[in-house]
């Protein structure tokens, strides 16, 4: 019971704290939504129309984890490094692969078409691991009459990899370009500088239709490729680390508090089950330990994810994509929460149904009273939500399961550096980063909870107090059942089967 006297609306202001950490982390995705942007596999197809023919100019741009992927399969003979000569047999066989895959028809009749010149770099992305940009012309060369053409374009590349996919039309003086759906100018430069959305929302055009008339004996001009893909991506400060030249006691200390300060960053971003984590604590009225526990969980399946996924993909890419695996265990967390959302919901429903115990009841007999601790304790199990190390366990596993890129991205260029224990060091500190925040917002819900709980208690006179405690755990039941259903309909929709 609150002291005699004192006014209710002195508890407010705990209650609003405890529940605007419930609810301001439910504005994205409740189990975390990590940018692929390592992952992607991107491709930029211009066709330049001109009067003697067809030129496409092409380019494929490999993120870092891709990279590292194709890396070890130019190396041939399997000696850790690149020769030259690996490198041109790798350019050859990918430029031949990319040009079978290309589908050209003019008025039904698919073109044959020839490889021109193709170039391969390896500029330095993000942990000083070597990017693999190709950049190719291929061209079609016929003679058109002055009748309007149809025309179809389909690049049938790699569709299971994630990645940005543009085409673009462009119409050279003497053609007239009528009914394309593709734009005649393209939004990233080649591939140099891709739009903010990039990681949310890539473009995906793989066909493209058009009509055209040329000019019997116009000239056609010629684009000419331009140096310098891969430079339009944001430089990731964590995977920066393992790129130390000098690795001295003091530089390796501060690297990982550097480290673990990003994985705080990383863990108060959006995501990572917080707001899951948040109702449950509150539902519950946890405790400081389940607090730490649960924040711990998080951060393990976290880490133990990027582990899992670095060595499938320099063991098992061959058989299984690694970005494939993002969307399955996205659903997976979703549909956990999601669960155990609703059974949790149908649990504190039925708990309205079962009046408070009565503790003010006369007695005509007179052995000592000892069942009124009992009846506490168990209308304590009715008025909160249950809590156990399974649940807790679970919820973390929910959280942490989808893995961060930018670790992985470490653990792979610390593999190529011959640094793995410097690797780890980092992603066990970006671990260690994220507990302490996700463990320090459940211990500061633990004690919101705490002070609502001691302005509302259960056998309080007041209509509103008893409301008002009675209603906390349906109330955080529901909000983890809604978190599950919007990220199971976000999940579905990135398999095509919701349009999300």
């Amino acid at each position: 019971m609150p002291a005699a006297g004192r006014p209710i609306w002195r508890g407010v202001a705990p209650a609003l704290v405890a529940w605007i950490l419930v609810l301001l982390p439910a504005t994205s995705s409740p189990v975390g939504a990590h940018p692929l942007g390592n992952f992607t596999v991107n491709r930029y197809s211009r066709v330049e129309l001109g009067s003697d023919g067809i030129r496409i100019r092409y380019v494929l741009d490999l993120a870092e984890i891709p990279s590292v992927q194709e890396t070890r399969i130019a190396d041939l003979n399997h000696d850790g490094v690149v020769s030259a000569a690996e490198w041109d047999a790798y350019k050859v066989r990918r430029v031949e692969e990319i040009r079978t895959n290309l589908d050209l028809a003019i008025d039904g009749t698919r073109l044959e078409l020839h490889t021109d010149e193709a170039s391969l770099s390896t500029p330095v992305g993000q942990a000083n691991i070597p990017l693999i940009p190709i950049e190719a012309w291929f061209r079609a060369p016929t003679v058109w009459l002055s009748a309007p053409h149809s025309a179809t374009f389909q690049d049938r590349n790699d569709p299971a990899r994630l990645g940005w996919r543009e085409i673009v039309v462009h119409a050279n003086p003497g053609v007239s370009l009528t009914q394309s759906t593709a734009p005649p100018m393209d939004t990233t430069d080649e591939l140099r500088t891709y739009p903010e959305r990039f990681l949310q929302d890539p473009l995906d055009a793989r066909q493209a239709t058009w009509t055209f008339t040329a000019a019997a004996g116009s000239a056609s001009s010629a684009a000419t490729a331009r140096p310098g893909v891969s430079g339009g991506r944001p430089v990731d400060p964590f995977t920066s680390l393992v790129t130390a030249a000098d690795l001295n006691v003091g530089v390796v200390l501060v690297a990982l508090v550097a480290a673990a300060t990003l994985g705080g960053i990383h863990a108060a971003s959006p995501g990572h089950g917080k707001t899951v984590m948040a109702a449950y604590i509150v539902g519950t009225r946890g405790t400081f330990v389940h607090a730490v526990v649960l924040g711990l969980s998080v951060t393990v399946s976290h880490t133990f994810g990027v582990l899992v996924l670095g060595v499938i993909t320099l063991l098992a890419s061959n058989l299984i994509l690694p970005e494939q695996l993002y969307p399955w265990l996205t659903l997976v967390a979703a549909v956990i929460i999601l669960v155990f959302g609703a059974v949790l919901l149908i649990g504190a429903v039925r708990g309205l149904g079962r009046p408070p115990p009565a503790h003010h009841h006369a007695h005509d007999h007179h052995h000592p009273h000892t069942h009124g601790a009992a009846d506490d304790h168990v209308y304590e199990a009715q008025r909160s939500l249950p809590i156990t190390w399974k649940n807790l366990f679970v919820l973390g596993l929910a959280g942490g399961i989808v893995p961060s890129a930018s670790a992985l991205v470490v653990l792979l260029s610390a593999l190529a550096l011959g640094r793995l224990g410097f690797g780890l060091l980092l992603i066990l500190a970006f671990g260690l980063g994220m507990a302490i925040v996700l463990t320090a917002t459940g211990v500061l819900l633990v004690y919101a909870s705490r002070f609502v709980a001691r302005y509302f208690p259960d056998d309080a006179q007041s209509p509103l107090q008893r409301v008002f405690s009675r209603a906390v755990p349906v109330a955080s039941a529901g909000i983890m059942l809604l978190i599950g259903a919007i990220a199971t309909l976000q999940a579905l929709g990135q398999f095509g089967i919701l349009p999300i």
